[in-house]
């Protein structure tokens, strides 16, 4: 990255500015990459047909390269959940309320209605094969529908419409989505995720206090070396800091959990 900044290929504002100014880089060329997904190449499409011209253009997603460890890509165990509120308990509804979670979230039927709606109003399905109604979109899916189904319908909002079959999942991506997903499932390695250092109350307290300090000063100098900021040249000087503030504690406590867990039975 500090080669990137010196050789000015890298914003430098990239670190510090919020996404609206980021944004309105690339979509009138003054930037030629950002990190995004597929809703937001529809939407970056949008404001360059009115800041470019449509025609005059052509953004897509890439995979992220691979660097000198190969094509690799991360995996994590849990990327969110469901909360439910303690006063539930207290409801006349309570069994109601886990029976409509249940569904909605775990039944095929239940997914399929979070996402695409109601069948015969917001979507028709012949042959297994679902198609939005003329006049509603879903992120550019079908572009000509004035209606949005998640604003005007409600349905599809990433809070409910989650999990599913791959077939669920990629009913609605859009044929380029399709070809992504395919290209990162051919030439990526999913890496196991990082072990879990299951901390006792008093042990995670200790880790807290060490850890908050340590990676705040982390990427306080880990900004100033991609900036030029901080020389290189005292990387070697920088470890010893972090040393010096119980980076060495920190670790002694994260192994030797992690140790006694995975010695467990």
């Amino acid at each position: 990255m500090h080669k990137l900044v010196d050789e000015r290929l890298l914003d430098k504002e990239s670190f510090t500015q919020d996404d609206d100014q980021a944004v309105q880089k690339f979509v009138t060329c003054k930037s030629f990459i950002i990190n995004g997904n597929s809703q937001t190449v529809v939407q970056h499409r949008t404001d360059m047909d009115k800041t470019l011209g449509e025609g005059k253009y052509a953004i897509s997603k890439i995979t992220v390269p691979g660097g000198p460890a190969g094509q690799l890509m991360s995996g994590s165990r849990l990327e969110n959940g469901v909360m439910i509120s303690s006063k539930v308990k207290e409801s006349e509804h309570f069994k109601a309320i886990l029976q409509f979670i249940d569904w909605l979230y775990y039944s095929d039927e239940g997914q399929e209605f979070a996402k695409w709606g109601v069948e015969g109003v917001t979507y028709t399905k012949e042959g297994g094969v679902r198609k939005l109604m003329d006049d509603i979109n879903y992120n550019g899916l079908n572009p000509k529908g004035t209606k949005d189904l998640r604003i005007e319908h409600g349905f599809s909002g990433g809070v409910f419409a989650y999990g599913g079959t791959t077939e669920l999942l990629q009913s609605m991506f859009s044929e380029e989505e399709q070809q992504f997903q395919k290209s990162i499932s051919e030439t990526k390695t999913v890496v196991k995720p990082e072990p879990p250092i299951p901390y006792s109350v008093e042990e995670r307290e200790r880790v807290t206090l060490l850890s908050t300090p340590l990676k705040d000063y982390t990427d306080q100098n880990t900004l100033k070396f991609i900036l030029g900021d901080r020389d290189l040249a005292e990387y070697d000087k920088f470890v010893q800091e972090l040393d010096s503030q119980g980076v060495g504690q920190y670790l002694e406590i994260a192994n030797k959990t992690y140790k006694k867990y995975k010695e467990q039975p």
